[in-house]
């Protein structure tokens, strides 16, 4: 906004900026008189934004446009001159100026284009995915409406084994394991906190896979998890580059310092384990503001927000490719190192036995794939699945919907005094069960759990879940001056600094309001 303000008040008064100065020039009225205040609001905010909404496209317009006009000059009846200056070193600023631009611009263009290749790597054709439900008659799915649950109970006292032991077994197994987790699960995060060390010792298990951390970080994240110490100050800045700027959630962040504990609890010679994030660096806030609406800015961002699409423009690749990116990162950290790992990652992700598609003939003409999908169809047998028990409705206000898979399964744990369990999906009798709620199952009617799901840890019913807990001081003062309008939408309440975010943060989760 300052770069703004600056450009207005100096091409209005001057009819220069600086970098025009030592270029040799000005911007005037089409009649060569000084550019009005008001005409120069318009040329340095709005139609400059205009100009390159669409990859700066209206900026390089000048330099196929035969009197050198950009679309911001048409549209505000301005024209750019040569003026002549005092300053002896014009021609070398101009040149100096070029060759700045043209490495600037080249680099931009590598880095947008390099993310696109390298997501692309791992691609997927639709014609060559192949999925159950394609081949299966809907006669063979069931409605849960329409299933007695006795048998399952019976089912699970015979055949679960307790979640610590089925999660050890599958990662033994598989050299990627997939944990898919509803976000801000403590219950999931301090089962996966314990679980680490064995899963070095019993499973084999040198990498820990986490969605939440950019694969920017990953320098860093080595440094802290085998430093001599744990470095608290370097796990907070490694929290804060999380892409939404709102993962205060200590669970998360907790599991480096398990990590660095166990690293530091190994003999000399052997070989430590590994985290590494997988995510794209993107940043949300500048995606839910450039919206006039969404479900992440939760209300009307203010008109000059919109000059966020610069930011957004660079992050596309990263926004668009994000699952290619992620599996990607997995390719690289775990498979071209040949070694096993365990992911922990949003459940939606995770699904690899179905994905939103257009089927013709029983063939995939056009699929959305994911991150499960990519990983499983390239690596085939090697990928497993579990879920960590988690509502698949629509919404957690679906209240038109009386049977759905997640009250079934709820029911079910009830009765067995919600003992916590593991289990394989496949071959079981809640392989082939379904329900009308869930956005899986709207799309074939031969859709069923089995295909959602590989495996299900159940740790707690839903009533008895907790919510993480919020880490202090964790959104920084640079935090909120930078993305104060998007805290400020997303609580419905204006914030003086952030200190008040995070004590309101805290405040709400301790009434169990989040």
């Amino acid at each position: 906004m300052l770069i703004i303000i600056y450009s207005i008040l100096s091409v209005s008064l001057y009819g220069q900026t600086v970098g025009k100065y030592l270029l040799g020039i000005a911007v005037y009225k089409k009649d060569g008189s000084k550019l009005p205040i008001t005409h120069s609001v318009l040329r340095e905010s709005v139609l400059k934004l205009f100009s390159g909404i669409v990859l700066f496209l209206g900026f390089f317009w000048i330099g196929f446009s035969r009197k050198k006009i950009g679309w911001h000059d048409y549209l505000g009846q301005s024209k750019v001159v040569k003026v002549e200056n005092k300053k002896v070193f014009t021609g070398f600023f101009r040149t100096l100026a070029f060759a700045s631009f043209t490495i600037f611009f080249a680099n931009y263009i590598l880095n947008f284009a390099g993310t696109i290749v390298d997501a692309k790597k791992i691609s997927l054709s639709p014609a060559s995915i192949t999925l159950p439900f394609m081949e299966r008659d809907a006669a063979a799915v069931s409605d849960v409406s329409t299933v007695k649950d006795s048998s399952f109970v019976n089912w699970l006292d015979k055949n679960a084994q307790t979640p610590e032991d089925y999660a050890l077994k599958i990662a033994s197994t598989h050299q990627v394991t997939l944990l898919g987790e509803m976000h801000e699960n403590q219950d999931n995060l301090l089962f996966l906190n314990k679980l680490i060390e064995p899963l070095y010792y019993k499973s084999g298990i040198r990498v820990i896979a986490m969605e939440v951390i950019p694969a920017s970080m990953n320098k860093k994240v080595e440094k802290l998890i085998n430093g001599n110490k744990y470095d608290t100050t370097l796990a907070m800045e490694i929290a804060r580059s999380q892409c939404w700027k709102m993962w205060g959630w200590k669970e998360y962040w907790d599991v480096l310092e398990t990590v660095w504990k166990l690293n530091r609890s190994l003999s000399k010679n052997a070989q430590r384990i590994r985290v590494v994030g997988i995510d794209n660096e993107w940043i949300m806030p500048n995606v839910s503001l450039l919206k006039s609406k969404g479900d992440d800015s939760k209300g009307e961002s203010a008109f000059w927000e919109k000059f966020r699409i610069f930011s957004v423009i660079k992050d596309l690749p990263g926004v668009a490719y994000r699952d290619q990116i992620m599996a990607r990162n997995i390719e690289k950290e775990v498979f071209d190192k040949n070694q096993k790992a365990v992911v922990l990652i949003g459940f939606n992700h995770t699904v690899i036995n179905y994905t939103h598609s257009v089927v013709k003939d029983k063939k995939i003409v056009a699929a959305s794939s994911r991150f499960g999908v990519l990983l499983s169809q390239k690596y085939k047998g090697k990928i497993f699945q579990i879920e960590l028990y988690q509502r698949l409705d629509i919404s957690d206000e679906n209240k038109d919907c009386k049977n759905s898979i997640d009250a079934f399964l709820d029911s079910i744990m009830r009765k067995r005094n919600s003992q916590p369990a593991g289990f394989t999906i496949a071959n079981s009798p809640f392989e082939k069960i379904r329900d009308s709620c869930s956005m899986f199952f709207s799309e074939f009617p031969s859709i069923c759990y089995g295909d959602i799901a590989q495996g299900l840890i159940f740790l707690k019913t839903f009533k008895d879940g907790k919510h993480c807990t919020w880490q202090k001081g964790y959104i920084s003062d640079e935090m909120f001056m930078n993305y104060k309008p998007m805290y400020e939408l997303v609580f419905k309440r204006k914030f003086k600094n952030a200190d008040g975010i995070n004590q309101l943060i805290m405040q709400v989760i301790a009434s169990g309001e989040w």
